[in-house]
């Protein structure tokens, strides 16, 4: 177990150094073997610790698809401008992204691997497996109109689709393909606010499946909380669901401040709409977590965070939020 540990963490930490550098080079072939890298050393962490295959092989049959596609275009295409410039180049580039990070309409097979995942894997699956193919794609893809009209119907898309057959970990893979959108969007427009909401995904994401992962819930089954775990998991959703006055609703205000100066102003009402479809899924689990949580005095229950621990979050969360605003 201690050995598996030790992989798992310099697996980690060579997935962190490999991002470093492809967000220090330039060169498209330098990055698309950092990418690579960086997957095969993801799916080797996915693989640790874990008995379902299917995850691994799937998402690396599916990767390799998109991968191949990528490495096609770029050496049938020598010129930088005809790979930049071309419609049609950037269509195939759209659909090899899209594919990648399962978005509509290949996001059915990424919602397979979440309901199958540990909250290990789905850790690993929202941020990482998806930052470094978006960070690339960045590099190679011209933003246009389009590719935000292909964003904006995925986001509504993924917001009904929840709906079906409504579970907790459909929800967290249906969010991470609506989070896409402001991903792609912010890093194009802002790459100091792309990297802060970088770290500030990664913080929330990380206490839900460590709360989640500890307690074991897997199926709405909230009633093994304890008193300060339940507060801070409210706090996480509060801020993953962009809650009013929460950090998370003011990326969201800057972001579509960014829209309207450098986009469209009629895209605005959209991305406000399937926001507001995305928010109600959210409620839903509320209403689960709140209904279902019994916590009973008299049975005492592990604490994974003491009281202290709770607080100090909670100040480090508001303080984050009000320092990193006014630095950008």
């Amino acid at each position: 177990m201690l050995i598996l540990n030790k992989m798992y963490m310099y697996s980690f930490s060579s997935v962190l150094i490999l991002f470093f550098f492809m967000m220090n080079t330039s060169s498209l072939y330098i990055q698309w073997l950092f990418m690579e890298f960086s997957t095969i050393t993801m799916i080797s962490m996915i693989n640790i610790k874990s008995k379902n295959k299917i995850v691994s092989i799937l998402y690396y049959l599916i990767s390799s698809i998109s991968s191949l596609l990528i490495i096609l275009i770029i050496s049938l295409n020598f010129s930088q401008l005809l790979l930049f410039y071309n419609v049609d180049i950037n269509k195939l580039l759209y659909i090899s992204l899209f594919l990648k990070t399962g978005m509509f309409p290949f996001s059915f097979w990424m919602i397979y691997i979440y309901n199958l995942s540990s909250w290990n894997q789905i850790f690993l699956i929202s941020t990482f497996m998806k930052f470094i193919p978006i960070y690339f794609f960045s590099s190679l893809i011209n933003f246009s109109p389009n590719l935000l009209i292909f964003l904006i119907l995925n986001n509504i898309f993924i917001s009904l689709y929840t709906n079906l057959n409504f579970s907790i970990k459909k929800l967290f893979a249906c969010s991470s393909i609506f989070n896409t959108l402001f991903f792609i969007i912010t890093l194009n427009l802002n790459k100091n606010l792309f990297i802060l909401l970088l770290f500030i995904y990664l913080f929330m994401l990380s206490i839900m499946t460590i709360l989640l992962n500890f307690y074991n819930i897997d199926n709405f089954n909230f009633t093994n909380l304890s008193t300060n775990s339940y507060n801070l998991m409210i706090i996480m959703l509060l801020i993953y669901s962009s809650f009013p006055l929460f950090l998370s609703f003011m990326f969201k205000w800057e972001f579509t401040y960014m829209i309207s100066v450098n986009i469209n102003n009629n895209m605005i009402i959209l991305l406000m709409l399937s926001s507001m479809l995305m928010m109600w899924n959210y409620y839903i689990l509320f209403k689960y977590l709140i209904l279902k949580f019994k916590f009973n005095k008299s049975m005492k229950k592990f604490e994974i965070f003491n009281m202290k621990t709770l607080i100090i979050l909670t100040i480090l969360i508001y303080s984050i939020m009000f320092l990193s605003f006014n630095m950008i």
